[in-house]
């Protein structure tokens, strides 16, 4: 039998430890958030990580608001988390440590949570019947956004609550104008001078009768008008 063994020293915990949320988005738009976790560590066998922060306490009894009220759990290189309700910015912290409990120091990341959708306001239109002949072909209105929005598309849509994914997008080749953009970064309350006309109408939805047309946003968080 041996008469001697071998015993390892480690005092030094993860390093590198990270927590990135929605991969890094600026915004988010959804309180269920996903969380990418690591460290530079070669190997995490029998690691464990502790997180906390602007979290649903109710969500999980494991993740809360403090360090000191979070539990340690298995590592995994993602976990998705709730946040709290209410637009803001929204924190995530993490520690991790090793299979003899070394800690790492915290790591954290933040994200805006935005749920608002941005609201739209139509002036007009000019005249509410249009026909193919020329001088009353056109319809003229303009819309202006409570917020600054990103991106806009004019569309015939089947009802009025319809949403941005349904529809027709009005097209250019007759001779409406603006209805579209996507260049990013509208003032809000700037107003976008719109036309319609009546061949492109109708290139959108065939035969004669009254076409519900409706604008909507996309604002900068990632919400669309409804």
């Amino acid at each position: 039998m041996a008469n001697f063994f071998t015993l390892t020293l480690d005092t030094t915990g993860p390093s590198n430890p990270s927590v990135i949320i929605d991969g890094g988005a600026s915004y988010s738009t959804d309180l269920l958030a996903d969380l990418t976790i690591g460290t530079s560590d070669g190997g995490t066998f029998g690691y464990q990580m502790k997180i906390w922060g602007d979290v649903d306490l109710a969500n999980d009894v494991n993740i809360q608001g403090t360090e000191a009220l979070s539990s340690w759990i298995t590592y995994a290189i993602s976990k998705q988390v709730k946040l709290t309700a209410g637009d803001g910015s929204k924190t995530m912290s993490l520690k991790l440590r090793d299979d003899v409990y070394n800690e790492s120091s915290v790591a954290s990341d933040s994200v805006i949570l935005d749920t608002t959708k941005p609201v739209v306001n139509i002036s007009g239109p000019d005249v509410n019947k249009v026909s193919e002949i020329t001088g009353k072909d056109k319809s003229n209105f303009s819309f202006t956004v409570d917020t600054i929005f990103e991106e806009y598309k004019v569309k015939v849509v089947s009802a009025s609550g319809s949403s941005h994914d349904t529809g027709i997008l009005i097209p250019l080749t007759a001779g409406s104008t603006n209805m579209s953009g996507s260049v990013g970064g509208y003032a809000a309350i700037t107003a976008i001078n719109s036309t319609v006309d009546a061949t492109d109408l109708k290139t959108a939805s065939a035969g004669d009768g009254a076409k519900i047309v409706k604008v909507f946003v996309l604002d900068s968080a990632g919400n669309w008008s409804v």
